[in-house]
């Protein structure tokens, strides 16, 4: 393994040093060409210095590193050579990577606005349904009675796109933020309460019989037995809620907002700007990995004892 790596880290800067030999050397098509090409030769040269970093800091996921880096070079190289210097497809729906990336130097301000507005509108919603799903379930799953009774209607509901309920969201509350909110909250809720419950109830009833032993209150055996043993399948459904979140506040936005990363493509796509929409695609992807990565290290730090068994 050792030995590969090196070989794999040279292909990695071959391919982006191709990647800029090709926008340097080669002239783009007449209809590809940009204003300024500084934009993309910046991103060629950023992914080089994090891919240095992460041989340096991840050596242990170095492997995985290069296999990352090594599939986005591949793309930037293919999207560069077939679009941007031949221009094998419609410029105007598919421009080079140049047009592309030279979006986030014009319109960096609109896009920094949008970004934070549309993660303030996720967050809150989000934060509403873990505050009141895990608590809730943790209650369900404790009582079998209500357990027999809320677990299949919650299986059955939530399924449902949150994204049914956007005409009355739009029409009864006050303002699309809160409307937004509302619709990630929905979303959300669902998929936290049923894996709390679950996790809840599949706990080792033997652990919860020796707790008993000790004379442990019902706070107690919620806080150190329930919620430790349910918090994997809590994870589990809090992952599948932030999916849930992102898709919501997306389509949200595109329908019926006037700011925000969903917005930013719909009103570039009514103007057939698609320079700007495949900018906004990016940045939102740009934006899940990173929400994602914290969600994964939040996780790691919670379920660390799992890592240690």
């Amino acid at each position: 393994m050792t030995e590969k790596i090196p070989r794999a880290a040279i292909a990695v800067y071959l391919l982006l040093a191709l990647a800029l030999a090709v926008q340097v050397l080669v002239p783009d098509a007449q209809r590809q060409a940009a204003a300024d090409a500084g934009a993309f030769l910046g991103v060629l040269v950023l992914l080089a210095i994090l891919f240095t970093a992460g041989l340096v800091f991840q050596k242990k996921d170095a492997r995985a590193v290069t296999d990352i880096v090594t599939v986005i070079a591949v793309i930037l190289v293919l999207w560069e050579i077939l679009l941007g210097k031949l221009s094998l497809l419609d410029p105007l729906l598919f421009p080079g990577p140049a047009q592309v990336f030279q979006v986030f130097v014009s319109d960096w301000q609109l896009m920094l606005y949008g970004a934070v507005g549309s993660l303030g509108i996720m967050a809150t919603g989000y934060i509403l349904a873990l505050a009141l799903a895990i608590p809730l379930g943790l209650y369900i799953g404790w009582r079998r009675r209500l357990y027999d009774v809320a677990y299949p209607i919650a299986k059955a509901v939530s399924p449902i796109p949150p994204t049914v309920y956007l005409p009355y969201a739009i029409v009864l509350l006050p303002t699309f933020a809160a409307s937004s909110v509302f619709l990630i909250f929905i979303g959300a809720f669902w998929p936290i309460l049923v894996g709390t419950i679950y996790g809840v109830f599949a706990v080792d009833h033997r652990i919860i019989n020796s707790a008993r032993t000790l004379g442990l209150s019902d706070h107690q055996m919620v806080r150190r037995i329930l919620l430790p043993g349910a918090m994997p399948s809590i994870f589990s459904g809090a992952m599948i809620s932030l999916i849930m979140a992102f898709i919501s506040i997306t389509v949200a936005e595109m329908i019926a907002a006037t700011s925000g990363l969903g917005w930013y493509i719909e009103y570039n796509h009514q103007f057939a700007n698609y320079d700007k929409v495949i900018a906004g695609m990016i940045l939102i992807a740009l934006v899940v990995i990173g929400v994602m990565f914290i969600f994964d290290r939040i996780q790691r730090h919670c379920l660390r004892w799992q890592q240690a068994e």
